[in-house]
């Protein structure tokens, strides 16, 4: 079992990658665009068919789960009109990265 600094260390060192993964996968944009704003998914070894092999391994190894949501707000700037995605750590909400994505591309 790792110890929650390591834990804290994993999400931070796979989020970009998860972020990247919710942003450009068809059913992952396509579940996103047609929720509700705010809305929270939960992204873990249980939906590990609908990630890219690429990612499999926080989830897989390091039993990592995140948060992903379509958010009205972020803190980030983004060009209007861009759909924002919220991703976040499961175990530290504090850990998100977000991005802008265009609801003409599923």
């Amino acid at each position: 079992m790792m110890d929650k600094i390591s834990r804290r260390k994993r999400y931070k060192d796979y989020i970009a990658d998860i972020v990247l993964e919710i942003s450009q996968t068809s059913y992952w944009r396509s579940l996103l665009f047609n929720s509700r704003y705010n809305e929270k998914y939960l992204v873990s070894k249980d939906s590990i068919d609908k990630i890219p092999d690429y990612a499999k391994k926080a989830f897989l190894e390091y039993d990592l789960k995140f948060y992903v949501s379509k958010v009205t707000e972020c803190p980030e700037k983004f060009d209007p009109g861009l759909v924002i995605f919220k991703v976040e750590a499961f175990e530290y909400p504090d850990i998100a990265r977000y991005s802008g994505n265009n609801s003409d591309v599923i």
